[in-house]
């Protein structure tokens, strides 16, 4: 950690393995910041993992989708960008709402949005995602 900023990087196949070592990644830049809200901890590590996990289960596996995900942990807020060469993904972040209630999927988007600041998607050479959650004060 140099002065008040954690940053981690990763590369991998898109797949379930890669969303784990995301999210153990998200947990150790957490533990290595202070003054971290367990808010949020909790809202930063749940949107990256609704978004990583869309982006695993909705690219083609057959395809051999590589990710890249880089992560920051700074005094100001968490962030999470993620790159894939999936093919582009149409995706209405505009429209990211709640499923009805017994809807078995639907629900990544519309909690990732509630949980973060930004939420933003962009088609670079497959699909680039900006996660920002600014943080609050810890009690």
């Amino acid at each position: 950690m140099s002065g008040n900023r954690s940053r981690a990087s990763l590369a991998g196949a898109a797949e379930i393995g890669f969303v784990e070592q995301v999210l153990d990644t998200v947990e150790d830049l957490c533990n290595a910041t202070q003054n971290l809200s367990d808010e949020d901890r909790l809202f930063f590590s749940l949107a990256v993992s609704e978004i990583a996990t869309n982006i695993v289960t909705h690219c083609d596996q057959d395809a051999g989708v590589t990710v890249r995900a880089d992560l920051v942990v700074d005094q100001d807020s968490l962030r999470a960008q993620f790159h894939d060469d999936a093919k582009p993904a149409d995706v209405p972040l505009g429209d990211a709402g709640m499923p009805e209630e017994m809807a078995e999927s639907g629900r990544g988007m519309a909690i990732a949005t509630m949980a973060l600041d930004q939420l933003s998607h962009e088609i670079s050479d497959g699909n680039f995602w900006t996660l920002v959650r600014n943080r609050r004060p810890a009690e």
